[in-house]
């Protein structure tokens, strides 16, 4: 049997009872009392691993532990006989005397024990007891009446265990695991646990064990929306297992019928060929226990803790799983019960299997998966594949097959689709049409990309490797696909143009168009997209385009920056920022000023998303990792960064800005320089073009720092080539500002700023002010402007650059107070990443003697003591700073 110690939680409570004990005239008896399981193992142990201790005698010497567990089987048990039989165990040392389940003992058994603890009173042992609640009606009197005598006379110190509000849920999940919970996730959490502190923490290290968590940016997230299943023999469990074979196996049947009400009893009795009124007594054993209960109000079985109910699922073989569903669907079919739960019926189709009439259940899984298409992507995906299943028809199977991977590729579920895409390539590849069959094959290599599976595609990509049925252009096709997947643009567009002229009527456009317009675009070609783009608006109308295109073209345009084309492209097809997926919405929620709510999207989409990175992921990337730069969350800039290159990003030179800008806080100018040329020889070497203006224009920058501006006009070369080709704002406010700075142009200037504030993005805007600056093209004043538009974004970094910027030039920096407190909440910013002295001084562009000494003053004024205390503190959002 494995058992779990979880974190309890119950810190505050244990505090005040082992304070309690320890003072001179303190009580000998601790009684903890809470929910039956987990919960008050948990709490128990979390008391004796404090309180082992307690008030020992002088020599420090340890107490002996000794246990007494009571048994609902036994409850008639002689206590006193037995404490007489441990008297002889008694030490002046002192000793803990633990009884466990004091809910079991009969009135005569309570008022021995009563006598014991006052017989104590004085000495060096201690009792602590745990009562299961509820307490039996029979014994429910005598113990209020002896706990009352004893909390009279001091005696007692009574531990009372209670539910965390959702709130308080969240800041313990965040003490538990360092990252902050997203809201769906204390949602959920609060949901399977109903706030008992050790079951969350069960509910939270099985989802993270079973990958339904993942941390982004010291943020925690929700990445599936099924609920964990905790092992067959969880501690969940163990007070259900200790009462018997009978009532294991009525509560297990329960966990699958509870939701059936009052005619879950019945089918309970018809699974175990047993009476209703036996499994009636099985039943009353479970809610004497408060494990299980009855609401007569609306008539609904329900056990108190949603993860007992699914570690008793758990627990069941897989003919005991589909026997139960079949009695479930056959009393729902038949109408001799009701589920007000729509879910319950689909979810028993799927388990019960070919136990119940397929074709009928085949036809309402399907419904069901309608009916939750949209916004239930877990359940849609498994019914799909349960209908599948329970079909024989082997064009019919295909069919649902081929929706089941679709679905799993629109709702982040790639992993589950391949299994569909890969059966259905080598079972029905020579059945399928030939636009059922491509779509097989592009829905199965952008699984293998989703999901990471990289060696495949480049296995495809470089031998054409292709086990699976087709011809040479459906091969052919297949390898363009993959090498776009992995960035490879220049032979991709080489292949999709042999199977564009030699396609002869073989393969439908739709497929070609997915890909070819932005691989021209990318390598500077930007005529097929901007037909494409042009196109779109009348073929929505006409109802031949579908969302899918729409939002791929608009997250093209996203990648290269456009952002105003991109929400007129939605206005024009009808179509809302909303129906994006969460990469585009990321960039678009920062174009329109909202940077906490991008950076969300941003943390949402690397833990729930694809691990691939497609073009507007790059651009995602690079766009929160510039954010989280600029606000001085340099590490966890560089954490998201390297995520991104191991993605396999399609276009990975839009990450290098960000990575030099890294490298630039630290003041490794010649490193930000090499990772520029590195990005830029391999966008020249795929023919890359799109988004390299940046590469240029960052290498302007380092070059005139290094006092090496005589490499300015070739790369102002480089940058108008780029310009002229892809005729994008980006590109434009590049070499407008670039040419400014290599020919002092004052008009040049004034358009790129002009271009600039009508883009109104202010990290872009910015840089362009500090770049026209630094090289001399403007007045230093319009520093503050740069400052201002800094703060918008909260760019505590940025500003703190600006404002050195802003003294060197003899320009006023506004707000005393409010700098001070802006170089305070800066400097724990880069004290909780862990970040060396060294390091902070360099980003600060002060001295180490003066990093120790503001350091010094920020732990004395916070309390902290560490910097992981500091960490802790600014990540729950409790760090009392200056100015706030």
């Amino acid at each position: 049997m494995r058992t779990d110690r979880s974190d309890c939680h119950y810190e505050h409570l244990i505090r005040e009872a082992v304070d309690a004990v320890r003072a001179a005239e303190g009580p000998n008896l601790v009684v903890i009392s809470g929910p039956d399981g987990i919960e008050l193992r948990s709490a128990l142990e979390e008391l004796l691993a404090q309180g082992i201790r307690l008030r020992a005698g002088a020599s420090g010497a340890e107490r002996k532990v000794v246990h007494l567990a009571f048994s609902a089987s036994a409850p008639d048990v002689r206590i006193s006989e037995r404490l007489s039989a441990m008297a002889a165990l008694l030490d002046p040392a002192g000793v803990v005397l633990v009884f466990r389940e004091l809910n079991h003992l009969n009135p005569d058994a309570l008022l021995s024990l009563e006598a014991l603890v006052r017989q104590l009173s004085g000495t060096n042992t201690l009792c602590v007891c745990t009562v299961a609640l509820p307490v039996p009606h029979a014994s429910r009197a005598a113990f209020s009446a002896a706990l009352a005598r004893l909390r009279r006379d001091r005696l007692v110190h009574h531990v009372a265990l209670r539910p965390l509000p959702p709130r308080l849920l969240g800041a313990r999940t965040t003490a538990a695991t360092g990252a902050r919970p997203e809201p769906r996730l204390v949602a959920w959490l609060w949901r399977v646990s109903r706030g008992w502190p050790a079951s969350a923490r069960v509910a939270l290290d099985i989802a993270r064990d079973e990958g339904l968590t993942r941390v982004v940016d010291r943020h925690l997230y929700l990445t599936g929306g099924m609920d964990p299943l905790p092992p067959a023999d969880h501690d969940l469990t163990l007070t259900i297992r200790e009462m018997g074979s009978a009532v294991w196996s009525a509560a297990k049947a329960m966990a699958v019928l509870s939701p059936l009400g009052e005619s879950a009893p019945a089918l309970v009795a018809k699974g175990m060929s047993l009476s209703v009124e036996e499994v009636r007594g099985l039943l009353a054993h479970l809610e004497e226990t408060g494990l299980l209960r009855y609401r007569r109000t609306d008539g609904v079985w329900q056990y108190r803790l949603p993860m007992v109910e699914a570690a008793l699922r758990s627990s069941l073989g897989p003919f005991e799983q589909r026997r139960l569903a079949q009695l479930a669907v056959s009393a729902l079919w038949e109408g001799t019960a009701r589920c007000p739960d729509p879910d319950y019926l689909p979810r028993q189709l799927a388990n019960a299997g070919k136990l119940v009439d397929a074709e009928r259940a085949r036809y309402e899984l399907l419904a069901h998966t309608e009916r939750v298409a949209g916004y239930d992507g877990d359940r849609a995906v498994e019914w799909l594949r349960a209908a599948a299943d329970l079909t024989a028809d082997p064009a019919q199977r295909a069919g649902i097959l081929l929706r089941h991977a679709r679905a799993c590729l629109a709702y982040s579920r790639a992993d589950a689709g391949l299994g569909s895409s890969e059966y259905l390539l080598q079972t029905y590849g020579d059945l399928l049409r030939r636009e059922d069959f491509l779509d097989v094959c592009f829905v199965h290599l952008a699984s293998l990309y989703r999901v990471g599976e990289f060696a495949a595609l480049e296995k495809v990509a470089d031998d054409g490797w292709w086990p699976w049925p087709g011809g040479p252009l459906e091969r052919a096709f297949a390898q363009a696909f993959a090498l776009s997947l992995l960035g490879r643009w220049r032979k991709a567009l080489g292949l999709l143009g042999i199977v564009r002229r030699h396609e002869q009527g073989m393969l439908t456009g739709r497929h070609v168009r997915s890909i070819l317009p932005a691989a021209e675009l990318w390598l500077g070609r930007r005529d097929e997209f901007e037909r494409d783009i042009a196109a779109l608006p009348a073929r929505c109308r006409a109802e031949e385009a579908t969302t899918d295109e729409v939002n791929l073209r608009a997250g093209d345009l996203l990648a290269l920056g456009e952002f105003r084309r991109a929400e007129r492209l939605l206005a024009d097809t009808g179509r809302s920022s909303e129906q994006l997926g969460l990469s585009s919405r990321m960039v678009i929620a920062l174009s329109r000023g909202d940077a906490e709510y991008a950076l969300e999207l941003a943390r949402r989409s690397i833990a729930t998303g694809p691990n691939g990175c497609e073009a507007v992921q790059c651009a995602m990337y690079h766009h929160a990792a510039t954010l989280l730069l600029h606000r001085g969350r340099l590490s966890r800039a560089n954490e998201l960064l390297a995520l991104a290159r191991t993605r396999q990003p399609a276009l990975p030179h839009l990450l290098a800005p960000a990575a030099a800008l890294y490298e630039l806080a630290f003041g490794e100018a010649e490193r930000a320089q090499s990772l520029l040329w590195a990005a830029a020889r391999r966008a020249e070497s795929d023919g890359v073009v799109a988004g390299t203006d940046a590469l240029w224009v960052h290498l302007a920058d380092i070059a005139r720092s290094l006092g090496r501006s005589e490499r300015l006009p070739a790369y102002l070369k480089k940058v108008d080539g780029i310009a002229h080709r892809l005729g994008t704002e980006c590109a434009e406010i590049s070499r407008l500002s670039l040419h400014s700075v290599v020919h002092s142009d004052r008009s040049a200037a004034d358009a790129a700023l002009r271009l600039a504030r009508q883009r109104q993005q202010p990290i872009e805007e910015s840089a362009v002010l500090i770049r026209l600056v630094h090289h001399g093209v403007v007045e230093p004043t319009m520093l503050s402007d740069a400052y201002s538009l800094l703060g918008e974004i909260d760019a505590l970094m940025a500003r703190a650059w600006v404002r050195l910027l802003m003294r060197v030039h003899g320009v006023a920096v506004p707000g005393r107070q409010a700098t001070v407190g802006e170089n305070e909440r800066l400097l724990a910013v880069l004290v909780a990443q862990n970040l060396s002295n060294k390091q902070i001084a360099k980003a600060l562009r002060t001295s180490e003697k003066s990093v120790e000494g503001r350091l010094s003053r920020l732990f004395s004024r916070t309390g902290c003591r560490t910097r992981v205390e500091l960490a802790m503190a600014m990540l729950a959002g409790r760090l009392p700073l200056a100015g706030e």
